[in-house]
């Protein structure tokens, strides 16, 4: 599992000519950094009680990382069964809208955690330690960066998905991300204000 390799590890993993990890992984993965800047950022405010939200969602986008992998794995699974016969190709075409269902779980949990990460990173500037605005910024990159993996990741499973209300859920939460991603952005531009004073 993801979370339980080294950095080194993981990133010889990614680099590889494998299909997994990918994408989703890696954007649950920088979600979790920035929370841990985030974390950290509360800690040295003296807002403990934001660390420990944090360390939740921490742990959420750990699991999200692995669940993405196993995600991806399934539906490249599905899509490499045969399909030489009339009834292989309807199982296989099963088989990948199955895997793709369960697929697109993890890229809409990271939305989840983004918004997660972005309630508690506004409320840790409320009174933030000036020598750790920076450190909030990166985070804000960080989960920004989880929901362009999120977003893309979503386009490319509703591409071939067939399941219409499903495809509706995947679009409205293209819509959030992109709304969030906004929100992101702004946060930013007020950090960089105030670092620039």
């Amino acid at each position: 599992m993801i979370r339980h390799e080294s950095i080194e590890d993981y990133l010889t993993r990614l680099a590889s000519g494998e299909p997994t990890p990918g994408g989703g992984a890696t954007g649950a993965l920088a979600v979790a950094e920035g929370v841990g800047l985030i974390c950290m950022a509360a800690r040295f405010s003296e807002r403990e009680d934001l660390a420990a939200e944090g360390e939740k969602v921490i742990g959420a986008c750990l699991r999200l990382s692995d669940a993405d992998e196993r995600g991806f794995a399934a539906v490249a699974d599905a899509y490499g069964l045969p399909q030489d016969t009339p009834e292989q190709k309807e199982h296989r075409s099963a088989a990948v809208q199955d895997a793709l269902a369960e697929a697109v779980r993890p890229p809409r949990d990271i939305v989840d955690a983004v918004a997660a990460a972005l309630d508690l990173a506004e409320r840790v500037l409320a009174d933030a330690n000036p020598h750790v605005l920076s450190d909030v910024g990166t985070a804000l990159g960080c989960a920004r960066a989880g929901l362009t993996a999120a977003v893309v990741t979503l386009l490319t499973d509703l591409s071939p998905l067939k399941d219409e209300t499903l495809a509706d859920e995947l679009r409205a939460e293209i819509d959030r991300a992109d709304r969030l991603t906004e929100r992101a952005d702004a946060m930013l531009a007020r950090v960089r204000e105030s670092i620039a004073g």
